[in-house]
């Protein structure tokens, strides 16, 4: 009989001891999934902490042994003691803080409870020695993928010799860090898509630069991918015997030169112009004949800095002559409106890229028909911007008149007449 109670007694300390580690409840209930959360701290945050003793209260019972590893401060405290009571994080601090400096304890997600559960997110909680420093750093979130603005960002702010201050979870399109110290900064950010603690090259967008906060600090982040893959040419077109496009794999910043030859006898093929625009390049040669060709680009950067050091691409051209005139697709400002400045920008777009050469503008007064001078701030492409050399009259009617012929010849059958005038309100 005693026999039969002792391993009774042995049996039921066994349940005990599995069901302790176990999210199931030890009657067999639902299982726990339920994270811990901050309930409250003593003293309370943005409070002195110079008496040394630091009280953090969870809604859950804790890990003692996840505590090493999950807890940080900063500025770093060297002699401390750090324990658990059931629910609680009692912090001791054993030497001298500094003075009128905040402090930041930092809660990480290795923090568990004794079912194994860790918080959401990280959390700092801010106290200081003495008079809090209210500064702040904040500031507006781009991404390069708006699909990515509902994910919320992952911020750590860092010494400048890369010890974690600070970190904090941000959402949507602004971001605020506050309170802080005066201090070199680094300012890290990543949207964690994978959602495995940390950050995955090419695979996450991520933002990081050195910050200066001595005031209140403005510094817009642009949540960026990175990208090795270099450019190439996805694309050649040629549109007619005068014009060949070029479109790559994706947007381009530059390239350093072009060359085209014929395949068979490696003639160059002369190149009078090139226009740039996203992932398209527009190439207007000399009169193309009936054969094979092989065009080179050296050096084309794409806009992550990733350079392609030479691209060879085949084509056969086109003996299709271009016989369409070029017209005039939209203006700024647009014909007949008014603009707020008596020396504006005048733009015009064509449906074609158009040699300087080739085009004729001029500005007139409506009244007097003074012709005024134009400088062209750009040319040999689709878009034309001219602006007047001087100031132009308040509430005066101007004329921009231009006509333009493409590189085939075709000219505009009557000029592109753009009325506008300047409107300036004086108080």
């Amino acid at each position: 009989m005693k026999k039969i109670f002792r391993l009774s007694i042995i049996l039921l300390l066994l349940i005990f001891l599995t069901s302790c580690g176990s999210k199931k409840s030890p009657t067999g209930g639902p299982e726990d999934i339920e994270k811990p959360v901050i309930i409250s701290s003593l003293p309370p945050q943005y409070s002195n902490i110079s008496e040394g003793r630091i009280e953090i209260n969870f809604s859950k019972p804790l890990d003692k042994t996840t505590i090493p590893h999950s807890i940080y401060i900063y500025p770093p405290v060297m002699n401390k003691k750090i324990t658990v009571d059931k629910n609680s994080i009692i912090i001791q601090i054993n030497e001298k803080l500094l003075h009128d400096t905040n402090y930041y304890v930092i809660i990480s997600t290795r923090l568990k409870d004794i079912r194994g559960n860790s918080p959401d997110e990280n959390q700092t909680l801010v106290f200081t020695s003495g008079k809090l420093n209210q500064l702040r750093l904040s500031g507006t979130i781009d991404y390069e993928y708006t699909r990515d603005i509902s994910l919320p960002v992952q911020m750590s702010l860092l010494s400048d010799d890369s010890l974690l201050v600070l970190s904090q979870v941000a959402r949507g399109s602004s971001y605020a860090l506050e309170p802080l110290n005066p201090a070199h900064y680094i300012l890290r950010a990543y949207i964690d898509k994978n959602l495995n603690g940390h950050y995955d090259f090419t695979q996450e967008p991520y933002f990081e630069q050195p910050v200066r906060v001595e005031h209140s600090t403005n510094l817009n982040l642009f949540l960026a991918y990175a990208d090795t893959t270099k450019p190439n040419i996805k694309l050649v077109t040629p549109k007619h015997n005068r014009e060949i496009e070029i479109t790559f794999t994706e947007a381009i910043k530059g390239y350093n030169s072009i060359r085209i030859n014929r395949l068979d006898n490696k003639e160059e093929l002369p190149v009078l112009l090139s226009y740039l625009e996203e992932d398209k390049l527009t190439v207007l040669t000399a009169p193309q004949e009936a054969f094979a060709y092989t065009m080179e680009i050296s050096g084309a950067e794409d806009r992550k800095g990733n350079v392609m050091q030479v691209i060879n691409s085949e084509f056969r051209a086109s003996t299709v002559l271009d016989t369409q005139p070029p017209e005039v697709l939209y203006s700024s400002p647009r014909n007949g409106t008014s603009v707020k400045s008596r020396e504006p920008i005048l733009e015009v777009c064509f449906s074609e890229v158009i040699p300087r050469s080739s085009i004729k503008v001029s500005l007139k007064a409506a009244e007097t028909k003074t012709d005024i001078p134009l400088d062209i701030l750009q040319s040999d492409s689709r878009i034309y911007r001219f602006k007047p050399q001087k100031p132009l009259q308040n509430y005066r009617s101007y004329v921009l008149t231009v006509s333009a012929t493409d590189i085939s010849g075709n000219g505009m059958p009557e000029s592109f007449i753009l009325n506008f005038l300047p409107l300036i309100y004086q108080e």
